[in-house]
């Protein structure tokens, strides 16, 4: 919750004092996005679901700070377990735009950024089996445990305009896992924010439909 609190203050401050950073150049406009690649998602990956919104900010004519949350889940089933996976995250940093414009208020970008992300999320796997041919069958269940994870992104993409406020873009995403909670029964399979655990580094993919509030 900490961590929640110092992003959003943050960002409200960033916002509340973008007037005096701009040099003129006027405040860009609040831009809340959704990442729609994540419809597809169940389709793609049996038991996977999640939702990924997010919001930024124009402080000066290239620099966005931004701020996105959502949830995950995750549920599979194994020949000789199932295991569960479920909470919330949250990824805040900074994109650069490196397109030239001729006017400010256009709002299409090709950019590079990082974030730094968080997870509060439970796991489980509520059915477990072994089997031993000398000690016999076991069957039993891991319990829930609440953990937390953290980490970095590097992103690049491109956004473009559409309509009028709207703009479609999409991110590439590289991500670096510093810290995990650890369970002495079972090490996380799947991280709401990050996906799947595979050693220290993740990659990632977002499409994502933005509308602009102008101010």
């Amino acid at each position: 919750m900490r961590i929640f609190r110092y992003t959003f203050s943050l960002f409200m401050f960033a916002w509340l004092t973008a007037g005096a950073q701009t040099n003129g150049h006027g405040i860009g406009g609040l831009k809340f996005g959704f990442d729609i690649s994540r419809i597809a998602m169940p389709f793609l990956e049996k038991g996977r679901v999640e939702y990924d919104g997010s919001v930024d900010l124009r402080i000066n004519k290239d620099l966005y700070p931004v701020i996105e949350v959502g949830w995950g889940d995750f549920e599979t089933e194994e020949i000789n377990f199932s295991y569960r996976s479920t909470g919330y995250f949250l990824r805040a940093g900074i994109d650069k735009d490196y397109l030239k414009k001729d006017n400010l208020n256009d709002m299409g970008m090709f950019f590079a950024g990082f974030r730094y992300g968080v997870s509060f999320f439970k796991h489980e796997a509520p059915d477990l089996k072994i089997s031993d041919p000398y000690w016999g069958d076991f069957s039993g269940a891991i319990p829930v445990k609440s953990l937390n994870a953290h980490w970095l992104e590097f992103t690049t993409g491109i956004r473009a305009k559409i309509f009028n406020n709207i703009y479609l873009g999409w991110s590439l995403r590289g991500r670096l896992l510093l810290f995990k909670s650890d369970d002495i029964n079972m090490s996380p399979n799947y991280i709401p924010g990050y996906g799947k655990v595979d050693g220290g580094n993740n990659l990632g993919f977002r499409y994502s439909v933005f509308y602009k509030l102008p101010l």
